[in-house]
């Protein structure tokens, strides 16, 4: 479970179907991609996109669509270098400044340092990153749990490039993921790769773009569900409180998965 400190309650994650601690001291349990909706809870449907990475790597390859397997071949002639951290209490706010840069140019929400700390202290976040020439183009964030890692955040340099530094950088990204996978291999416990989330509404270019990029791996679709609920008083107090300032903020997002950027 990851155990997360706020300004006024602690919260709680439990992810997929791992079980809750029977004294779990936090106000608030958020149920994270269940298999199946808690029953006489309101649960809110999640779409998402998995890899089966425990064949060969032949196999695993051959999942994955041609233009994308060429464009993985051709960023292994670009010159990048790999680095996978799965000790990287160092390098979170090194990612942290990368990605909160990313958000702001894409108009997305920053990380959540709360939620990346507590990652790092349960030994279950790991970064990754795609670089060329020193510089770091693309960082990737995991939170691995039982046997899958779920790909939390992905972020790209594509500020202040020409065409082909952006088409670089695609290819960068892309090359990550596979390398990713192949890391996740060779460490071992780990035979599911979870992209992080479908857009089911794809009314956009970003959202079909993405969705498009995820599916290209040849993973398979999968169907979730997530739901909160209070554990204490002062739980049961803040959620609907919580609930109204969200609204009253933001409108809803009318959309069953959020992608991961």
């Amino acid at each position: 479970m990851l155990r997360m400190k706020g300004k006024v309650v602690t919260y709680g994650e439990i992810w997929f179907d791992e079980e809750a601690p029977a004294s779990p001291a936090v106000d608030i349990l958020v149920y994270r991609q269940r298999h199946a909706p808690a029953p006489g809870i309101q649960c809110k449907p999640f779409l998402s996109i998995v890899n089966d990475i425990s064949g060969t790597e032949e196999s695993v390859m051959g999942s994955i669509a041609k233009d994308c397997r060429y464009q993985i071949r051709r960023a292994g002639k670009d010159g990048l270098s790999f680095e996978f951290i799965d000790a990287p209490a160092g390098r979170v706010d090194e990612f942290r400044e990368f990605y909160d840069g990313f958000a702001k140019v894409k108009s997305i929400a920053p990380a959540n340092p709360l939620w990346l700390d507590a990652a790092c202290r349960s030994g279950q976040l790991v970064l990754s990153t795609a670089s060329c020439k020193g510089s770091v183009l693309v960082w990737h964030a995991y939170l691995v749990v039982g046997n899958t890692c779920w790909l939390e955040h992905s972020a790209s340099y594509f500020r202040g490039g020409n065409g082909e530094f952006t088409h670089l950088v695609g290819r960068a990204n892309r090359w990550l993921s596979w390398q990713d996978i192949l890391a996740f291999r060779a460490r071992g416990g780990v035979t599911r790769y979870d992209w992080g989330g479908l857009w089911q509404d794809e009314s956009t270019p970003d959202r079909a773009g993405i969705n498009a990029y995820k599916k290209a791996f040849g993973g398979r679709v999968e169907h979730r569900w997530e739901h909160t609920v209070p554990v204490t008083p002062l739980g049961r107090m803040y959620l609907p409180l919580r609930g109204a300032w969200q609204r009253w903020r933001s409108p809803p997002v009318h959309a069953t998965a959020t992608a991961t950027a």
